[in-house]
């Protein structure tokens, strides 16, 4: 392509860009935003625990508080569930503001855990397995 072309086709198309105006708005809040803080109602958690993807029934899932805040682990389990026959449990009676930890024992040599804080317990369902 001719030099003096490219030269045209820039300066048009900088033109044109200039004249584009951008007429989207940003919204502004109408307040600030309040911290977030656990729902005192919400009281259950919901798990399903799955094996290679498929969900699996009839698997014990311990309950427990973590041994150690600052790094999450379970800890001595006070509470053992089952798992339906769509591989879910629901754990009730708990503290809004507590985080806790869940065991699914698939075989005595395999378990799958995770704990959760309320942000995550309240308002999703936890998946232990693979």
């Amino acid at each position: 392509m001719p030099k003096p072309l490219l030269i045209f086709l820039a300066c048009a198309s900088l033109a044109i860009a200039s004249c584009h105006s951008n007429s989207s708005v940003t919204p502004t809040p109408s307040g600030s935003p309040g911290s977030p803080a656990p729902n005192p109602s919400i009281k259950s958690a919901h798990l399903e625990v799955t094996i290679l993807g498929t969900p699996a029934a009839a698997i014990p899932v311990e309950e427990s508080t973590p041994a150690n805040k600052l790094s999450p682990r379970p800890g001595t389990p006070f509470d053992t569930e089952t798992t339906g026959k769509k591989g879910k449990v629901t754990f009730h009676h708990l503290k809004p503001s507590k985080t806790y930890c869940w065991v699914a024992v698939i075989a005595k040599s395999q378990e799958f855990s995770a704990c959760a804080n309320w942000e995550i317990w309240q308002t999703s369902v936890i998946t232990l397995g693979t």
